[in-house]
């Protein structure tokens, strides 16, 4: 079974979307068994809280359930517990390899090209939290494309 933690900033936005679109993606396939999803921020200024409703209203219109999900600060052992930890974009990944034990640096990738996916923007989940309805949109469909790619190409 492969785990897989899902990083952004305040873990409200982007990683809790892309912990609720692998679950569910995971779970259409039959490879719920195969796999453990999670999220978690950088920073801990939302710990505790839900997801953002932008979020959660885009996941709910597209059949994506965010049950159960709420944000959590990344904690030490986390390097030791996930396979993989996944980085929506390169100031988290730069966080995570500065904040990682030297002997878990391998397992911090950047979402977008570890999924072989780059959006038209380039190879970050942009941040929508200050932004509009359309942002959130974009980045659920970024996320959830990306891992369309990822369960075609890693979960077989």
């Amino acid at each position: 079974m492969k785990k897989i933690l899902f990083i952004c900033t305040g873990n409200i936005c982007r990683s809790p979307s892309a912990e609720a679109i692998a679950r569910h993606k995971a779970k259409n396939l039959g490879l719920e068994n195969k796999f453990i999803f999670d999220s978690a921020g950088i920073e801990g200024f939302h710990v505790g809280e839900a997801p953002d409703a932008r979020s959660v209203e885009i996941g709910r219109k597209n059949g994506v359930s965010f049950f159960g999900i709420f944000a959590r600060k990344i904690k030490n052992s986390d390097f030791a517990d996930f396979d993989f930890l996944m980085a929506m974009d390169r100031g988290h990944q730069e966080k995570l390899l500065m904040i990682s034990p030297q002997e878990y640096k391998q397992k911090i990738k950047l979402f977008l090209p570890f999924c072989k996916a780059v959006d038209l923007m380039g190879e970050e989940v942009i941040d929508p939290y200050y932004k509009d309805e359309e942002s959130f949109k974009k980045v659920f469909f970024v996320i959830d494309s990306a891992l369309e790619n990822f369960f075609k190409n890693f979960a077989k």
